[in-house]
């Protein structure tokens, strides 16, 4: 009996030890390739917490200018909507419906903006493409995060996020901004799409998920840090005196442009056109204004006005045309025959009138006087030795500007064209390039907005830059550089001075050719000017468009301007 119940232990154990052995050659001879696949495919599934998988763009002190700004966004998991319907057949498809609809329903009435059938929409589409994390929103306050973390919905996630852009529009024409597809489609973002564009984030909330795609219910969000070389762009901008200036413009901007400029290096230190627009709001900007925000003023040509005359000004000086003391006569206008004349500003003229002082005051019939003296031919001249319709901007290839100086034949045209009118057309950036080649005692050099790049591979490449040159001798660009001087001083600069230190520079006002609706003339107004006068670092122009004049619009700026970059650097 003993033997019989031990022959038949050992005949249990043998079928237990043989199915075992079958089920494993089962699992892993004839099912081992499907079970592989499905161990694989129980992955994490990652969503970006940076709000673009893109590299940033940095100021000149490597301070970031992209994803500063901390925020928070809501997620939709569509896998994971309707799991409570998921039985051994699958899921429920009518019952994920009616989820996806109240969670649709539900997004729509928390976030004011949202259609519900949008979301509806891109949910159903997100489950067909097998997307894993869909963002609804960025942007979140704490009322809406609170509701919607409370509202136990599956699937709906809140995370912190780093917003790419400030809603303010910092930046934002230098910046550029990107498309829904991560593609760079303005400014810098595009210039170096191929360097900023990553393939996934640094930084990302991962979930882990099944071989179905479904969330496994109890398996918390964690965040998941990558190491990866990510393209950086290092531009010429001073970050603090970018706020400097966006604050300034703010303040007494509504349509304009304003450069700053190092007048040594003459990398570009701040860039700022108003009106600002929101990166986030784009498509809606181009449809109801036509683009007219989105343009980058500070790279569009306008008429320059008086600021021309400061090129007049070092042209007659270098070809030794006019001395400074040398006396004119102003009667409120200059004759070119009975029936065509040029009026001053000053209608009632302004007497007798050295050079120095024409400059300072601005008299249009004096610089027409000494235009004809110098001529088309030596004006085209200046026009070239001071690179004034180039458009290169080192780092920034952006293709033609539109700017350009066409003087036809004629004394008329003359006369025009040396007060900055008819056949001239300039950026503030190239105007801003004149003023600092003036007060670099006569020396151009090419202007820049970027120092260098690294991409993926962690290559630094920098932007090509042309020789400098001397547009005119040191001594000339002194006499210019008392002259506008004395503009600030004495002259229709006043309103740009400073306590602390000594402002030079010059006031303009062009006429547009356009009529208000009360069919006044529309305006622009100009300041364009450097400081300290003695020993010049900055140089800044001021655009103020359907302005009164440069000395009531424009300068006032530039002397805030000056004043905020003052306290960063005294």
């Amino acid at each position: 009996m003993p033997n019989r119940r031990i022959y038949i232990t050992i005949l249990v154990f043998f079928f237990i030890f043989t199915g075992l052995m079958a089920n494993v050659f089962y699992l892993q001879i004839v099912k081992g390739e499907k079970l592989a696949r499905e161990a694989a495919a129980m992955r994490d599934r990652q969503i970006e917490l940076s709000e673009y998988p893109r590299g940033e763009i940095l100021d000149r002190n490597l301070l970031p200018l992209t994803g500063t700004v901390a925020s928070n966004a809501v997620y939709c998991l569509p896998s994971v909507i309707g799991n409570e319907y998921t039985s051994s057949g699958g899921v429920n498809s009518e019952a994920r419906a009616q989820q996806f609809k109240h969670t649709s329903q539900f997004l729509a009435n928390v976030l004011p903006g949202l259609n519900e059938n949008q979301i509806y929409s891109s949910l159903k589409q997100a489950v067909a493409n097998n997307v894993s994390f869909l963002r609804i929103k960025s942007g979140l306050n704490s009322s809406q995060m609170e509701r919607i973390n409370s509202s136990q919905i599956s699937g709906l996630v809140v995370a912190p996020i780093l917003k790419r852009y400030e809603d303010s529009g910092f930046g934002a024409h230098l910046l550029g901004y990107v498309n829904t597809s991560n593609e760079g489609q303005a400014g810098l973002e595009k210039m170096y799409d191929d360097i900023l564009t990553r393939k996934q984030s640094a930084q990302q909330l991962v979930s882990v998920l099944d071989a179905r795609g479904m969330a496994i219910q109890g398996l918390m969000f964690k965040i998941k840090n990558e190491q990866e070389n990510n393209g950086v762009v290092v531009s010429t901008i001073d970050k603090r005196v970018q706020q400097i200036v966006e604050h300034a413009m703010n303040n007494r901007v509504k349509k304009g442009a304003a450069v700053v400029l190092d007048v040594k290096s003459r990398e570009v230190i701040a860039m700022a056109s108003r009106p600002a627009f929101n990166p986030y709001e784009v498509d809606k900007l181009i449809a109801v204004d036509k683009q007219s925000s989105l343009m980058n003023r500070a790279l569009t040509p306008y008429y320059p006005g008086s600021l021309f005359k400061i090129l007049i000004t070092a042209a007659v000086l270098e070809e030794k045309l006019v001395d400074v003391n040398e006396k004119f006569q102003c009667t409120g206008k200059y004759e070119f025959n009975e029936q065509l004349s040029i009026s001053c500003w000053k209608e009632e003229g302004h007497g007798s009138i050295t050079f120095r002082e024409a400059l300072a005051l601005s008299c249009n019939p004096t610089f027409i006087t000494i235009a004809q003296r110098l001529g088309r031919t030596k004006m085209l001249e200046y026009v070239r030795s001071f690179h004034l319709t180039d458009e290169s901007l080192a780092g920034y290839n952006c293709g033609s500007w539109g700017s350009y100086v066409h003087i036809e034949g004629g004394a008329p045209a003359l006369g025009n064209a040396c007060l900055g009118q008819e056949g001239i057309m300039l950026t503030p950036l190239q105007l801003a390039g004149l003023v600092a080649t003036i007060a670099d005692d006569g020396r151009w050099v090419q202007p820049s907005l970027v120092r260098y790049t690294i991409d993926q591979k962690g290559k630094t490449s920098y932007p090509h830059h042309k020789n400098s040159e001397q547009a005119v001798s040191s001594a000339t660009a002194r006499q210019v550089q008392d002259l506008l001087k004395l503009t600030v001083s004495e002259g229709t600069g006043k309103t740009a001075a400073l306590k602390e230190i000594t402002v030079a520079g010059k006031t303009a006002t062009s006429e547009t050719g356009s009529l208000s609706e009360d069919q006044e003339q529309v305006l622009n107004t100009w300041f364009g000017g450097y400081f300290p006068a003695d020993k010049p670092e900055w140089a800044i122009v001021v655009l103020s468009e359907d302005g009164t004049s440069g000395a009531q619009n424009a300068a006032p700026v530039f002397r805030d301007i000056a004043r905020g970059i003052l306290q960063y650097y005294p």
